[in-house]
């Protein structure tokens, strides 16, 4: 699998050929990130996929965004296990998420996102 690379606002990159690709374990995080941060039904070939993030980021509701979280990040291909996901939800609806997991050949990777 080989996934392009992103900017800090999320768009693809362009311009530097190869060089805008990632593969390893930035692959694979990407791949994560780009799925954590997808909206529930935004995607036309696959309107199961996402996270109800409109409904979620309520602090009363912690628990469903950790658990639909989880639900994302183990069906990502090559990840193995999660070892650790932390929601840090503040009152004004931003979130951070810290989380490390186990890939396919068994290396550990650390990822924060910023939501």
């Amino acid at each position: 699998m080989t996934f392009r690379n992103l900017t800090a606002s999320h768009d693809w990159t362009f311009g530097s050929g190869r060089n805008n690709y990632v593969s390893g374990n930035q692959e694979i995080a990407l791949n994560i990130k780009t799925r954590v941060l997808s909206f529930l039904g935004d995607c036309f070939f696959a309107t199961d996929e996402g996270i109800d993030w409109f409904n979620l980021l309520d602090y009363r509701y912690q628990d469903r965004l950790e658990n639909a979280v989880q639900e994302v990040v183990v069906k990502t291909p090559r990840v193995t296990a999660i070892n650790s996901i932390d929601i840090l939800t503040t009152a004004d609806r931003k979130s951070v998420l810290l989380m490390m997991f186990k890939q396919f050949i068994q290396a550990h990777i650390r990822m924060r996102l910023c939501l």
